[in-house]
């Protein structure tokens, strides 16, 4: 385990700075890490023990007992998990101790380490001649003692021979929620779960400790709050005499409390003073981690420097109250603009640095600097006036532009100067050839807009025919773009840009529209028997109204329901399964079936085919180019119309070229086919005369 995950642990605050000695070892038993303590107590500094296996430190009759109590740490059991035992010092002799060990997990319940605790039996007290004497509660009335017991300043509790609860003190009630009245006489676990069916120390194990204030070792254990939270704690247990009776006195150190420590000094040492986001420190320590996962992941990462292009100004106009104000809502607006997962922080002044991870593409980045100089275009407010702000931004990205953070922030922050030189209220890549794919996307954004607002996109539909008299059973609706200066662009240079950025929703419900105009047409004029398919993107179909915005526009056109076919690929599915099929279960009953395309080509299990209301495949034209003639395709094929009659579903054969392929595709009852063999896409002004043909 990484030196820097063990000092995530929760309880990271108290490993430091605990008096017992604590050791974090792996699960076979080699050390990790040492705490000061520990260090202290055996004269060890915690480099030289680093990686010793711990049992290396036991006297060889013990070494089995220590073993066990290892073991069962690692595999929960409470009752191997406290062992008495000699220890050896850096000085040639041995401390008797107190031994315990408790599992360290993490987050996901995974196990991380083991945390074993040592705390000196024999001569304790000489080495610790600053301890705390034990309260007097043998002479004590019950009022007394309570009031006894309240002077102490952490959770406290009594225990009894039959390991019962015989009083706790204030703190003990307010650090786990529960009253004096309703612990009194109760099991201890009752309120530490853990020891319910182990009580850790027997009584007599060492008789001549009963009624000294030596101490006994804090066991890592947790307890039960009131409310129901497991709360991280160690016990410290003291054998006391309260007259003829013997008690265990346990100091309780809640580690969650440290833990809330902790988290509020982090919080104000990576918090910027001025706007309560992120500072330079947190940024260029998050940035270090970023690249390290980045690495294993085979991906992209951009680092955003922005700078508020006329901060200066509103400065010397408004005053510095004015300017802190506006950098908090520049944060803001940023922060807005940005996923959850990324970091933004003030790196100085009026500067502000974004942290983007997990990328495919460098391209992506460019979408979020615009989605930012966007942002910066509307006025602040200040004092009921408009403030206009606008911003430069510098990007880098890792490993493009540097394989280490200084180099990132170095290069990002050295393409904002050049697009501030540039005239500011824009944003440039570091690299010359990303900045020039950039500009492309933006103008490529530009140009979809304009196409759907003036209508550039047109609908080219390609008939489905049947197997048996090769009649047209069907069109499938395939949009193109009439680019006014490039003319007609295919759909793989437009439509993966419009699922990134959303387009393809108002695209796609044009399409929809104007497809069902068109089938109900046909059908009014001869061509009852026909449908309709139309491609539905994964974005259309996760959009809470889509269902809805079916209904409106079946009713708008006319058309019956039976007529359209809405086809979706294996990707959707799986992007989300369940949202996925309560909308198709929506849209089946409205009357309208489903088809899965490229069938073959994706991950999905073969029970999707079950679990979804499907009913037709369509297989994928990669593999019908290689039938008759490849033995993988040829057994693709058949296994694929082999499912499809076993389920009963219909079956079409995309890209049919050739005649070969159509008898293939005869001799196995595939039902329906389309390819260029009987006819390409085709604008709707030719469909009509083309059909009237095919028909004659």
């Amino acid at each position: 385990m990484a030196e820097e995950q063990i000092l995530n642990l929760p309880f990271k605050l108290f490993f430091l700075n605990a008096s017992t000695g604590l050791v974090l070892a792996d699960l076979r038993g080699k050390i990790l890490i040492a705490n000061p303590a520990f260090a202290k107590l055996f004269g060890y500094d915690s480099q030289d023990i680093s990686h010793r296996d711990f049992l290396s430190f036991i006297p060889g009759d013990k070494v089995k007992d220590v073993n066990n109590m290892l073991d069962g740490a690692v595999m929960g059991a409470p009752q191997y998990c406290h062992k008495e035992a000699p220890f050896l010092c850096q000085d040639g002799k041995s401390l008797s101790v107190m031994l315990s060990a408790a599992l360290v997990q993490d987050v996901m319940d995974k196990p991380l380490c083991v945390m074993i605790t040592l705390a000196e039996i024999i001569g304790y007290q000489d080495r610790r001649n600053n301890r705390k004497p034990l309260p007097s509660l043998a002479i004590a009335s019950n009022g007394q003692r309570r009031q006894v017991l309240d002077g102490v300043d952490r959770p406290l509790i009594l225990v009894n021979e039959a390991r019962r609860i015989e009083g706790i003190n204030l703190h003990c009630e307010k650090s786990f929620g529960f009253l004096l009245q309703e612990l009194l006489n109760q099991p201890i676990g009752y309120l530490l779960p853990e020891f319910d069916r182990q009580w850790p120390i027997q009584s007599h194990a060492n008789p001549a400790l009963i009624g000294s204030n030596s101490a006994k070792p804090a066991f890592a254990t947790h307890a039960l709050h009131k409310d129901g939270r497991r709360l991280p704690v160690l016990l410290d247990l003291t054998p006391i005499n309260l007259g003829d009776r013997r008690l265990w006195m346990g100091i309780i150190q809640n580690l969650s409390e440290h833990q809330a420590e902790q988290e509020s000094a982090s919080s104000l040492a990576w918090c910027d003073s001025v706007t309560g986001r992120n500072n330079r420190p947190l940024f260029q320590e998050r940035l270090r981690h970023a690249i390290r996962r980045t690495e294993r992941e085979g991906k992209k990462l951009g680092v955003l420097f922005l700078d508020l292009d006329q901060f200066k100004r509103l400065n010397d106009s408004f005053g510095y109250e004015a300017g802190d104000q506006l950098l908090k809502d520049a944060g803001a607006r940023i922060a807005d603009s940005v996923r959850k997962s990324d970091t933004v922080a003030r790196y100085s002044g009026d500067r502000y640095t974004i942290l983007l991870e997990g990328l495919d593409m460098a391209e992506h980045i460019s979408s979020v600097a615009q989605k930012l100089i966007g942002r910066f275009g509307a006025p602040f407010q200040w004092q009921g006036q408009d403030v206009y702000v606008t911003a430069s931004i510098g990007i880098s990205v890792y490993p493009v532009d540097g394989i280490d953070g200084d180099s990132l922030i170095k290069n990002a922050e050295s393409a904002m100067h050049q697009a501030k030189n540039d005239g500011g209220n824009a944003f440039q890549f570091y690299t010359q050839a990303l900045n020039t794919r950039a500009m492309e996307r933006m103008k490529l954004d530009s140009d979809l807009h304009r196409a759907l607002k003036q209508g550039e996109f047109v609908i080219h539909y390609q008939p489905v025919v049947n197997i048996t008299n090769t009649g047209v059973s069907c069109l499938e609706a395939l949009v193109r773009w009439h680019h006014p200066e490039k003319g007609l662009q295919p759909p793989l240079s437009f439509i993966p840009f419009l699922e990134e950025t959303g387009l393809i929703v108002p695209v796609g419900d044009w399409i929809l529209r104007t497809a069902c105009r068109q089938i109900k047409a046909l059908r009014t004029h001869g061509h009852s028997d026909l449908r309709m398919a139309v491609n539905i993107s994964g974005r259309q179909l996760l959009q809470k109204d889509f269902a809805q915005s079916l209904g409106d526009i079946l009713q708008e056109t006319g058309l019956d329901p039976r007529a359209l076919e809405l086809e979706i690929t294996e990707s959707v599915l799986i992007r989300d399964t369940e949202g996925s099929a309560k909308m198709l279960s929506s849209l089946v009953e409205r009357g309208v079936s489903i088809a899965l395309d490229d069938f073959g080509t994706g991950y999905s299990p073969l029970s999707y085919l079950k679990r979804f209301p499907i009913h037709t495949i369509k297989i994928d034209r990669n593999f019908i180019q290689g039938v008759p003639k490849k033995r993988d395709d040829v057994a693709i094929t058949n296994a694929i119309l082999a499912l499809a009659a076993n389920l009963g579903m219909n079956v079409i054969a995309e890209g049919v070229e050739t005649e070969e392929q159509l008898a293939f595709l005869r001799e196995r009852d595939c039902h329906e086919l389309q390819g260029f063999l009987f006819s390409k896409p085709m604008p709707a002004s030719d469909l009509s005369h083309w059909l009237h043909n095919r028909s004659h």
